[in-house]
């Protein structure tokens, strides 16, 4: 299948046969020479993102924001393959609809996303809707939240405990919470601080490029060096003694006040096929990080 054809990674299908591929994707001596960040970002390369975001975002400059619903194809296929990729464009066209949702700060009910799905694929919403909110979460770092269970009622809220999602007041932009939380992790990952090349190696893997316009990211460089370490989600520093001149990042006093390593940690390991506990050492670090963050906590309260 042509590069970029390809569906979704194949843990986003959240099937055991499929489960157990991307597992597989590593060999045992690879896996075992592998770095935390190699590991965590494999994925990426198995998948064009810049592809799923077009498609996402191909149809927001039209009247309506979103293709109707007839131009879809309204068909039962038996092919497995065919039914699969239909389904992908099922759920990345309820996307759209919910990256519309999330920017009016509206909630959303399962009536209201059946009424965005081709009639033929209604029986298969679960898996649709699985697909759309893994892509809300890969892409954009937004997490589809059911809040009533009666209603089926659900909240569209910025992922990993952070506030900020890089949308400016008033204007319909696009979400940039999915890419923090990426070099979030990629810093823990390279032991609590990481080089630009560090960075940008990974980022060139979803096809994120230091200098280049991006459709949602605008010039990344600016992002991460501006943006970001305003917002002071990031800190960007001189190595000590590099000879030439080298940069790294950190995670800013915001990121800590506002998420742990823990849980960007396991926001990116489930899409990776990776059981955090495959990397013990990181995952016990994470664990020890939270887990002392809570102790202060407590202490603090108790001395108030």
């Amino acid at each position: 299948m042509p590069y970029t054809q390809r569906t979704l990674p194949s843990e986003l299908e959240r099937g055991p046969v499929a489960q157990s591929q991307a597992t597989g994707l590593v060999g045992e001596e690879e896996a075992r020479d592998a770095t935390p960040t190699t590991l965590l970002f494999r994925f990426l390369a198995e998948v064009s993102v810049t592809f799923l975001l077009n498609e996402v975002i191909g149809e927001t400059n039209e009247e309506d924001q979103e293709p109707h619903i007839q131009e879809r194809e309204d068909v039962y296929p038996d092919d497995d393959e065919i039914l699969q990729n239909a389904l992908q464009k099922e759920a990345l066209a309820l996307v759209r609809y919910l990256l519309r949702q999330y920017n009016s700060c509206q909630p959303v009910t399962d009536v209201d996303m059946l009424s965005h799905i081709t009639g033929g694929y209604r029986p298969h919403f679960p898996v649709i809707l699985d697909k759309a909110c893994i892509c809300m979460q890969l892409l954009f770092g937004i997490d589809v939240k059911e809040v009533d269970t009666v209603f089926h009622t659900h909240v569209l809220v910025i992922a990993a405990g952070i506030t900020y999602d890089g949308v400016l007041s008033h204007v319909q932009g696009m979400p940039k919470t999915g890419l923090l939380i990426i070099v979030l992790c990629i810093i823990f990952t390279e032991g609590g601080c990481a080089t630009e090349e560090a960075i940008w190696q990974v980022l060139d893997k979803m096809e994120v490029y230091p200098d280049s316009e991006h459709v949602i990211f605008g010039i990344p460089r600016k992002l991460l060096m501006e943006d970001f370490v305003y917002e002071q989600y990031l800190e960007y520093h001189q190595v000590p003694g590099s000879d030439p001149i080298a940069y790294e990042f950190r995670w800013g006093p915001r990121a800590y006040a506002e998420t742990t390593q823990r849980k960007v940690l396991e926001h990116w390991a489930k899409y990776s096929g990776i059981d955090p506990n495959s990397i013990p050492t990181l995952y016990e670090e994470a664990l020890q990080e939270e887990q002392g963050a809570n102790t202060n906590d407590s202490t603090s309260l108790v001395k108030e």
